[in-house]
């Protein structure tokens, strides 16, 4: 079985099959509606896929992003050989862009999420299972369930058992028993509301299932772990999880940095991984088997293939082909900000949001409303993970004089509910606030796994990694993800902080230092989660505004770590040195901790603990905390020392003067400082990724904050 050549020449088009259930077969549309005819866009090789979904007994359907699918036997699931029933697939329908998720049973269910919180019921009805011919069963096309846009994500889909976990990562258990695309009383077990199996798996940056309970979860740090619901009904009692539903780890490396898709059958798991090789796609399909895969708290873990088999190519995957786009990182008033989008559909809309906190939490506000486009393909040129895709502009317009300075995000509609969202940073005209908000976006970028290589993807150390900023970002959680995050949501619980205490800013992004004439005029800058990339303009900058007498209140964890170089012309960052090797700052004799007064220090990664006072100081007026006692005990990311961490000897030499009155309380826990700076400078830090969200969870930590943040601006 192999797509990568035989597919190169496919047109995307709309196929109506001929069948029993008389009907658009697979077309995910709403009853009289007519599918519209596409422009003939070539297939492409770099992303070619939405999804990959196991349907059983070796069955694995495609879903491409132009919305056809395609049905696959896998004949050697048993043993990892490269052997397809029908090698280059039948394709059995279309529209299925429309979906932001699809899942399966092994009876031939397959159930389609849209981004309305709608699930809709497809069944194929195979009548030759050595071809895939068949039929879409009546009833395929309806709407099952209308509750699931409360939940962050959802999988599952064996025996009709659906696994949702909300923005607090907590786990709901659903099953569809009728199994007919019917919605009447007794379609779902418990009426169709979801019964709480598991709470605050945030840990998790994702689960998928396998048949018969078992639940695959990649902790964040790449760690596969194995669970096992063993009750099947919705209940949380004794007994209803092996290993009293503790994750046991039986493997690594399944995140972003080392594949783009993942799912399991039966005790087989199909991997595509990232490609070793920088310039090659990503489209490997690689078979894994768990031997006694039901019984891993029992039998423990082994892999009879370690290195797994390779069993097909052509698997490209991006999940959100269907529609995505980029901007520019920062625009100020009177400027034009173009915005370019590559979807599959005929026609998207297009609104702009001021973000002032998570979406969920109520911090959008709309500045610009929606407008409908013409939809267009692009293809990915050579060389887009390097230089960018170089899509040209769906769209402009000039932001108005108006517009108040913050964080933003181009909103993009499809079809039911699908969205997509463009970050950008509207800077001021003139500084106006006596507070400047600079957003981490060099971090962001280095952690944005679209395109599947990244600064933390897997390939061998050949050298400079080159990345383009001028591409989408997959990774632009404005809405909670349901699991912990230091990325654009996690600078979101920041900004609604400040709205909370009304606190008034200006917003910024790293590059903006590159002319860093406004900086000066401002009594602060704010460091937001995780400012861990810096150029060397950007930190001379910094360094020159604290010699002056600037502020500077650092609210996150492993911040001025690496350094890198910004080629403006050319849109792209270089990381790492010649050699491949990570470019840290301390290593070029110029630590952190001389500038934030703290350093990154690695071993309480993943470690998530409070703060307990160690010395009285001024920011802990108003809080009634003494020294012994404790705070920031619970949050979005956890307790709020943790994740990453800061300490003030993490980089050898502890800064002159540095002062710290609150530490981590677990051994390298993070230590609030305060470093003074000539001229009246002083550099708060609190040396934590999970800082910024507990701010919500703690007033006590909210005041620190809070009186830094005053302090600042006298």
């Amino acid at each position: 079985m192999h797509l990568g050549d035989d597919e190169k020449g496919t047109v995307a088009r709309r196929t109506v099959l001929k069948g029993t259930a008389a009907a658009l077969a697979g077309v995910a549309l709403v009853a009289g509606q007519q599918p519209v005819a596409h422009a003939v866009v070539p297939d492409d090789p770099e992303q070619r896929l939405l999804q990959i979904v196991p349907g059983g007994n070796g069955i694995i359907y495609t879903l491409y992003a132009d919305g056809r699918i395609k049905w696959f036997k896998h004949l050697g699931r048993d043993n990892g050989t490269y052997n397809w029933a029908s090698g280059d697939g039948r394709e059995i329908g279309s529209g299925w862009q429309i979906h932001t998720n699809v899942l399966a049973d092994q009876n031939g269910q397959l159930f389609g999420l849209c981004g309305d919180g709608t699930m809709w019921w497809h069944k194929w009805v195979l009548t030759n299972p050595a071809t895939g011919e068949g039929y879409w069963a009546p009833g395929t096309n309806n709407v099952i369930h209308r509750g699931f846009g409360q939940y962050s994500y959802v999988f599952g889909g064996w025996d009709g058992v659906f696994y949702a976990v909300d923005a607090h990562g907590d786990m709901y258990w659903f099953r569809y028993v009728a199994g007919d695309g019917s919605n009447g009383p007794g379609a779902w077990a418990n009426n169709g509301v979801g019964q709480k199996i598991a709470s605050e798996k945030r840990d998790y940056d994702m689960f998928f299932a396998d048949m018969n309970g078992v639940i695959y979860g990649v902790r964040h740090g790449a760690s596969l772990h194995w669970f096992r619901y063993l009750a099947g009904d919705g209940t949380n009692g004794p007994g209803a999880w092996a290993n009293n539903g503790n994750g046991i780890q039986v493997g690594s490396g399944f995140d972003f940095g080392s594949c783009v898709e993942r799912f399991t059958e039966n005790g087989v798991v199909y991997v595509v991984w990232v490609n070793k090789d920088h310039t090659q796609a990503d489209h490997e399909l690689r078979w894994y088997k768990l031997a006694d895969h039901l019984t891993i708290d029992t039998s423990g873990v082994f892999w009879p293939n370690g290195d797994g088999a390779l069993v097909g190519t052509g698997f490209s995957v991006t999940r959100g082909a269907n529609l995505q786009g980029y901007t520019s990182w920062s625009v100020g008033p009177g400027q034009r900000l173009d915005v370019a989008v590559s979807t599959t559909f005929d026609q998207f809309s297009a609104s702009v949001l001021r973000l002032a906190g998570p979406i969920e939490q109520g911090g959008a506000t709309q500045v610009r409303a929606p407008q409908t486009y013409r939809g267009q393909r692009h293809l990915l040129r050579s060389g887009y993970r390097a230089n960018g895709p170089a899509w040209p502009a769906s769209f402009s317009f000039t932001v108005p004089d108006d517009w108040q300075s913050g964080f933003h995000v181009v909103k993009l509609e499809g079809p039911h509910g699908l969205r997509q969202y463009i970050p950008f940073v509207v800077k001021p005209k003139q500084p106006r606030e006596k507070v400047a908000l600079l957003l981490p976006y060099l971090t962001h970028n280095a952690y944005n796994h679209w395109g599947g290589h990244f600064q933390y993807s897997w390939e061998p150390e050949y050298g400079r990694r080159q990345i383009s900023t001028r591409r989408p970002f997959a990774n632009a959680y404005v809405e909670a993800p349901g699991f912990i995050d230091v990325r654009f949501h996690g600078d979101l619980l920041l900004m609604k902080w400040f709205a909370d205490n009304n606190v008034a800013y200006d917003c910024y992004q790293d590059l903006d230092l590159h002319d860093p004439s406004w900086l000066a005029q401002y009594k602060t800058l704010v460091l937001a989660t995780h400012p861990e990339y810096w150029t060397p303009e950007m930190r001379t900058a910094l360094e020159t505004y604290l010699a002056n007498g600037g502020r500077v209140i650092y609210t996150g964890g492993n911040g001025m770590y690496e350094r890198v170089d910004y080629d403006a012309s050319g849109g792209f960052v270089l990381h790492r040195n010649q050699q491949g090797h990570r470019w840290l700052w301390r290593d070029q004799g110029r630590p952190e901790s001389q500038v934030l007064g703290v350093a990154y220090d690695s071993y309480s990664y993943m470690e998530m603990y409070p703060y307990v006072v160690t010395a009285a100081h001024p920011f802990l007026e108003g809080t009634g905390l003494a020294v012994g006692d404790r705070f920031g005990e619970t949050g979005y990311n956890f307790a709020a020392s943790g994740w990453e961490v800061d300490t003030r000897a993490g980089a050898g030499p502890e800064a002159p003067g540095v002062v710290q009155f609150a530490q981590g309380e677990q051994a390298h826990g993070a230590e609030m400082c305060v470093l003074p700076k000539p001229n009246g400078g002083w550099v708060f830090s609190a040396s934590s990724l999970c800082f910024n969200g507990a701010l919500a969870h703690d007033l006590k930590m909210s005041r620190i904050l809070l009186n830094a943040v005053n302090a600042a601006q006298a």
